[in-house]
């Protein structure tokens, strides 16, 4: 929906990509998501848990400075699977004659290193982790943040699954519209075929396009796949934070 020329509706598009390739084509990309996610995602949320520990955690500032460094370093570790992962989900809108039809994760990070290099395993590394620490900022430090002040505000309990639900909707709604624009980048950056030289430029021109709302093209598939996501991810993590351990609040000296 970020690349295509023309305005087609989350619905519209839904129904093409199952009339042309059967249901299953709505999950290409799994299972490069899923390794993005094992990586990525686990390595951001262990760096900004630890971190915050060292700062005011009244500090919203502080927050986001830990989560800039957390998004920032997991991003480059993550960027050949996000490459993978944004291409196996853009194929299905391309002609068949310009599709790079990765079968798997594997697969594609075999094809880039063979077609174009190992370090096109990296194209578009720049937009992937800004990405990366606005997401960060907008879901962890945002949710601690919006989990403090409704614990203060609504007497919420620390373990109330009520407080972990508003939170994590409150980081998502937030977190959303926040990346859009740097994840349209992102996605431009990673298909195109072209040579990154003022690249950049290049894509807000084309972004831009289509007025002011070309820089949240895509949002509303985009919040109806972060929302979910981010509640579901945030519920658990405090479960398992509650029932299994969770950090001390003060560093240990020894």
């Amino acid at each position: 929906m970020m690349i295509i020329k023309k305005r087609k509706s989350i619905v519209e598009l839904g129904r093409l990509a199952i009339e042309k390739d059967g249901f299953l084509s709505l999950y290409d990309g799994l299972s490069a998501q899923l390794m993005r996610q094992m990586t990525y995602m686990a390595l951001r949320f262990h760096l900004y848990e630890t971190g915050k520990r060292y700062v005011d955690e009244y500090n919203f500032l502080h927050k986001v400075g830990v989560a800039c460094v957390a998004g920032i370093t997991a991003g480059c570790v993550g960027i050949p699977m996000e490459l993978v992962n944004t291409r196996m989900h853009v194929d299905r809108v391309l002609a068949e004659e310009k599709r790079r039809n990765y079968r798997h994760v594997f697969h594609g990070l075999y094809s880039v290193i063979r077609d174009e290099g190992w370090m096109s395993l990296y194209k578009g590394g720049t937009f992937s982790c800004a990405r990366a620490a606005l997401l960060t900022i907008g879901q962890n430090a945002v949710y601690d943040q919006a989990k403090m002040n409704y614990m203060s505000y609504l007497e919420l309990k620390d373990d109330s699954k009520i407080l972990h639900v508003i939170s994590s909707l409150t980081a998502a709604l937030l977190c959303g519209p926040l990346c859009q624009p740097i994840e349209i980048m992102k996605t431009l950056s990673m298909t195109t075929r072209a040579p990154d030289g003022d690249k950049t430029e290049k894509l807000w021109n084309y972004m831009l396009r289509f007025g002011p709302g070309g820089l949240f093209r895509g949002v509303v598939p985009n919040l109806m796949r972060i929302v979910p996501n981010t509640i579901c991810t945030f519920v658990l993590f405090e479960q398992f934070r509650l029932y299994f351990g969770y950090y001390d609040d003060v560093p240990r000296s020894d």
